[in-house]
């Protein structure tokens, strides 16, 4: 079988050509294309596979799922699948949500880094899958051992629930620049940097923000504290929300990089919760540090999953 698999973000592309044991990848900065079609074309005039007919192209899109067409969130594309067909002669193709395949690939991840033991609770095998890159994903299951696909959501535009008077003056601050306040407003590489702009007059962007709190800036550690205790927060919403028997792994090109500040800082955000406490430690957690694991979420589902349109 040929394939093209992809994982779409906002910032990166990342691309691989299946061919039986053939497995060729390529890695992508989106800035420098007008649109996801060109990405494609680059990619297979690189690998020499221009004009070479594929069976089924599976890619994994920053947006609200729809089978035939996708309007990317946080950058100005659309991808067709009608366009994709004709101009790729592919016979099948499926567009997905990209946490959808970052939830495939978090699944089988070989050695997620376990945040918190929790309960096995056997009975319940519902997993929910939630990452932090240029925006805030997030997908769930109800049985994590079946073969269906997991469930895609826009669960990172929910509301974001200030607490205390500094959250209040941040979400007043927000709301005056965008409007709706969502957790991804916070939960994301923008949304650290906004809360170092908050808090200290300027945005230096997010690598820029862990390069100094690792340097031993005060302020920069204390943001990063704060968006740390924050992923726990949400993700605790989300414990409670679907009681994930089967646990609650966090991914994204973010966490990969503040994997560590996450391990020390995590927990308590995650179960304070009040009267639910115990519930909430009863949750496995498991941190996936890979930042390609979307892209191999996207190629185990065009290699096993069967059920896609024509």
């Amino acid at each position: 079988m040929r394939a093209l698999a992809a994982d779409i973000g906002a910032t990166h592309s990342r691309l691989a050509w299946l061919d039986g044991k053939d497995l060729r990848l390529g890695h992508y900065r989106n800035a420098e294309f007008s649109d996801l079609y060109q990405v494609i074309e680059r990619f297979l005039r690189e690998q020499g596979l221009t004009g070479v007919g594929m069976e089924r192209m599976v890619l994994a899109l920053p947006g609200p799922a729809d089978p035939e067409r996708v309007r990317l969130t946080n950058i100005d594309w659309q991808v067709e699948r009608a366009a994709l067909q004709a101009r790729f002669d592919v016979a099948r193709v499926r567009l997905l949500n990209d946490f959808q395949a970052a939830a495939v690939g978090a699944l089988h991840a070989a050695r997620p880094r376990i945040l918190q033991r929790g309960r096995a609770q056997d009975a319940n095998r519902c997993a929910v899958v939630t990452g932090v890159g240029t925006g805030l994903g997030l997908a769930w299951c109800a049985d994590a051992g079946a073969r269906a696909l997991p469930q895609a959501t826009e669960g990172g535009h929910a509301d974001f629930a200030p607490a205390g008077r500094d959250e209040y003056a941040l979400h007043a601050a927000l709301a005056e620049r965008h409007g709706h306040v969502s957790w991804e407003r916070v939960l994301s590489g923008p949304g650290l940097g906004a809360l170092y702009a908050h808090f200290h007059g300027e945005d230096p962007g997010p690598a820029e923000v862990q390069r100094r709190a690792e340097a031993g800036e005060a302020a920069a550690r204390g943001v990063l504290r704060r968006f740390v205790h924050l992923l726990g927060r949400f993700a605790g919403n989300l414990a409670l929300q679907f009681n994930p028997g089967a646990g609650l792994y966090l991914c994204g090109g973010v966490v990969a990089h503040l994997a560590d500040w996450i391990a020390q800082g995590f927990a308590g955000g995650f179960a304070d919760k009040g009267r639910m406490r115990a519930l909430l430690e009863a949750v496995p957690v498991y941190l996936v540090e890979d930042p390609d694991i979307g892209l191999q979420g996207a190629i185990r589902i065009a290699r096993e999953v069967t059920d896609e349109p024509a």
